[in-house]
């Protein structure tokens, strides 16, 4: 079975408020000047870092950095 810990709970709660954080500031490098997201690709007018890549790797990085501070290492 599928088991919620501290540091998954933790790891989510960092995906929740860095999404919050993006949304909220919308950058140019993510979103256009009226507000929606940038399409994903590498013209001018897209982005090589769409919002649901930029939070996926922040929440698998912070997943992960709480498992090595653990002394897990795989």
């Amino acid at each position: 079975m599928f088991q919620i810990n501290d540091k998954l709970k933790t790891s989510l709660l960092v995906l929740l408020v860095v999404s919050y954080v993006i949304y909220e500031n919308k950058p140019s490098f993510i979103f256009k000047s009226d507000g929606s997201f940038k399409e994903f690709g590498v013209n001018p007018d897209q982005t090589p870092f769409p919002f649901f890549m930029v939070v996926s790797i922040v929440a698998f990085t912070t997943y992960y950095g709480l498992l090595l501070n653990e002394g897990k290492y795989i």
